[in-house]
């Protein structure tokens, strides 16, 4: 017979006591699961796993279901977090006794890190496993409640990461509100990260075309490119040195830039920090580079570099830098045409 924790995993992360003593499970071996620490009470009469999503049990004890950003990242979709930590729930319109995420025996307050979503659908939220609105109804609240850098950042996302198909995602944003619609044109499939969302479409906003996953022999694929020769990366903490919670791409990230620049390629290497905190100066940067890169590209237009001449015995004497003048040369126009 499988243990508690084991039936509690199955049967959706979040059961009530009623449905595990309708499953066979008395309170004895509750109340020794949770002495053992192998489930825990997550609000009253509701229990969990200990490895289960810290969003979700606060979902759960709070009383309503996640939303939003905060369901996507729980469904294992990378999308842009959230600064202060605050996640969206939807409770339905008759929901009471709301509790504080952090401390199921107090009532939730305003200075939570929680904003509570008003559904007009009438019952409890918390029926069998649910904790979670769906993918779908996630990204909709983000179309209708997130600026537009979310909203598209959260599109590119789930295009990427989660493997939609364009008819799924039109479906979504046939349901969103207006001013979210003409947005379904900025999104990409192939976006690696919300940084270069963020990027394309600031880029986007001042008239700088922005080729995204652009592909350079012998270094491998960038964020993006901005002109023939200049190329974008947004990078995450793990591109950081000091990065330890996984492999670090600090190495292979200079070995890129490297290869890059060998073959005349210039790149433009921020982090979030950076386009997040002082996107003016990435762009007066970017402005320039790209500005450089147009000239130098023009100027070789006009005046190829010429082919290298072979050198050998009498290269010299070849060489027009060395070649005496003809007479003819040598002699004035009008001299050369004068009567005797």
């Amino acid at each position: 017979m499988r243990t508690i924790a084991e039936h509690i995993r199955i049967s959706g992360t979040f059961l009530r006591r009623r449905d595990l003593l309708r499953a066979g499970f008395g309170d004895g071996p509750i109340r020794a699961a949770l002495a053992t620490k192998q489930i825990f009470r997550v609000r009253h009469g509701w229990y969990s796993v200990p490895e289960v999503v810290d969003a979700a049990a606060e979902a759960v004890r709070v009383g309503g279901r996640l939303t939003g950003r905060a369901a996507l990242a729980a469904a294992g979709i990378p999308v842009p977090y959230v600064r202060d930590g605050v996640i969206d729930l939807e409770v339905p319109a008759n929901a009471c006794r709301l509790r504080r995420p952090g401390d199921r025996r107090e009532r939730l307050q305003r200075a939570d890190r929680v904003r509570v979503h008003w559904t007009g659908v009438q019952g409890s939220t918390l029926l069998g496993s649910r904790w979670s609105v769906g993918v779908d109804d996630a990204l909709l609240f983000v179309l209708a409640h997130e600026p537009r850098e979310v909203a598209v950042a959260c599109c590119d996302a789930v295009m990427r990461h989660a493997g939609w198909s364009w008819a799924r995602l039109r479906a979504v944003f046939e349901r969103a509100p207006a001013r979210a619609r003409r947005w379904r044109d900025l999104v990409v499939r192939d976006a690696d990260s919300f940084g270069e969302t963020y990027v394309r479409l600031w880029f986007g906003d001042e008239g700088i075309p922005f080729e995204p996953q652009a592909f350079v022999d012998g270094a491998g694929r960038f964020d993006g490119r901005i002109s023939p020769n200049v190329y974008v990366e947004v990078d995450g903490g793990q591109h950081d040195e000091l990065w330890n919670a996984g492999p670090s791409s600090f190495e292979n990230d200079r070995e890129k830039d490297a290869a890059a620049a060998r073959q005349g390629k210039r790149v433009l290497r921020w982090s979030y920090r950076m386009i997040l905190a002082n996107w003016p100066a990435c762009l007066a940067a970017a402005r320039q580079a790209r500005a450089d890169d147009l000239e130098l590209v023009t100027r070789r237009a006009r005046h190829p570099v010429p082919r290298a001449r072979a050198r050998g015995p009498g290269a010299a004497a070849r060489s027009p830098r060395f070649r005496k003048r003809r007479r003819s040369d040598a002699v004035p126009l009008s001299k050369r045409h004068s009567p005797p």
